[in-house]
């Protein structure tokens, strides 16, 4: 075989890490597929062939890490967003329980591309939870124009004192607990608080929704207890469940322009793009602009 021919052979040879051949060859084939067909920018054939090739690799952490993150990119390519939040959600609890994305062999512009469209695609308070993405959220930051609060719940920024508008509370703060809570309610409401802080895991995410929605549930007279649910149903990315507790909590106020974003975008992705607009409008000028919130700001708004 000349070289000129030789050649191809090598590079196709060399696209997968060698920890691949644990994987059995039909799913390593299904792989290349993908891959081919990611190439030739047919999106949607790309993501059914390694929609595939990762179930064949669900006892190969770190190879299912790297063949999630090439569905997710393949997903946002052909504009499957649900699709694509999804797989992002695997990804996590691959890393949760194997270090699969952090210790995976993945290559360095594989990781770039995924972690840019993470950044687009994945609500910032999201990626703080998640340690191994957590540089994905601080490498998509914009110097903020102006002293702001951060949108990432736990770590709010300094606000500049105006003459017209005071500065917001921090969204931590424990508000005051209405009387027809027992003490269990407060216990929980205040453990869901703290499981909401910054770096956090999404199993805790989850465990702080569902202590704060099953006291909101039990008490819908609790203005806290269904905010503190729609902010962890946000956290998941559980739009239209987070929709429904800011409704029933009530708009969270001007001191609270985290919620306010949160509320914004839980309205947007369930359908109501007026009352996303309005909210999105007043917690603007008090939040940190990263390229999540811009790009709210843009399908929302058309900024």
């Amino acid at each position: 075989m000349n070289a000129k021919r030789l050649l191809p052979v090598l590079l196709l040879l060399t696209a997968v890490p060698a920890v691949w051949a644990a994987v059995d060859p039909f799913y390593q084939g299904l792989l290349r597929d993908g891959q081919y067909a990611y190439d030739r920018k047919d999106f949607a054939a790309a993501a059914r062939d390694l929609r595939l090739a990762c179930f064949g690799m669900l006892d190969e952490p770190r190879q299912l890490a790297g063949c999630l993150a090439r569905l997710a990119l393949a997903q946002d390519a052909s504009g499957d967003v649900d699709g694509f939040r999804e797989t992002f959600r695997r990804l996590v609890e691959v890393e949760d329980r194997f270090k699969g994305y952090s210790q995976g062999e993945l290559p360095a512009d594989l990781r770039s591309s995924l972690e840019t469209r993470l950044a687009a695609r994945i609500p910032a308070a999201t990626l703080a939870a998640a340690p191994a993405f957590r540089s994905t959220q601080q490498a998509a930051a914009k110097p903020p124009q102006k002293p702001a609060v951060s949108p990432t719940p736990g770590k709010p920024e300094p606000v500049k004192q105006e003459p017209a508008k005071p500065a917001p509370a921090p969204v931590a703060a424990a508000p005051a607990v209405p009387k027809g809570l027992n003490d269990a309610d407060r216990q929980k409401l205040e453990q869901a608080r703290q499981l909401l802080g910054d770096q956090r895991t999404a199993k805790e995410l989850r465990q702080a929704f569902d202590l704060a929605r099953g006291v909101a549930d039990a008490h819908p007279e609790s203005k806290e207890a269904q905010l503190l649910a729609a902010e962890g149903a946000y956290r998941i990315s559980r739009w239209k469940e987070a929709s429904t507790y800011f409704q029933r909590g009530g708009d969270p106020g001007e001191d609270q322009p985290e919620r306010l974003f949160y509320m914004a975008v839980a309205l947007y992705e369930s359908g109501d793009r007026a009352g996303a607009a309005a909210l999105l409008k007043r917690s603007l000028p008090n939040l940190k602009r990263t390229s999540y919130v811009d790009g709210y700001a843009k399908k929302i708004l058309g900024q």
